[in-house]
């Protein structure tokens, strides 16, 4: 099976320099997510009273970093998606939203 078409927000290329030690660990993460997205990642809700990540999903860097992402396909069938990231993207697209550690990924900082 092909990988996924990867696509990537501001704010995962601003934590790239913030974060440049992670990054060996980060392209290991995310080229296993681009072979198979579902492995060793979980689906995202409600994360607090103001931000519902329904629609996404995350996979650890490590014990505290986390990347949060969207699989297209996986958006669309959901339909309850707060954001609209994959507008105009291909079904088999990622689009990789942020990183960092675990509080602030999930606040989307």
């Amino acid at each position: 099976m092909a990988e996924y078409a990867d696509f990537y927000e501001e704010r995962f290329r601003r934590n790239l320099k913030t974060y440049a030690h992670l990054r060996p660990r980060l392209e290991r993460k995310v080229g296993q997510i681009l072979r198979d997205p579902y492995h060793n990642t979980e689906p995202l809700g409600a994360v607090d009273k103001g931000l519902n990540l329904r629609g996404c999903r995350s996979a650890r860097i490590d014990r505290n970093f986390r990347i949060v992402f969207v699989v297209c396909e996986e958006c669309r069938k959901i339909k309850q998606c707060q954001y609209c990231f994959c507008e105009g993207l291909p079904d088999r697209a990622i689009v990789f939203l942020t990183f960092g550690p675990h509080k602030r990924a999930y606040q989307m900082k």
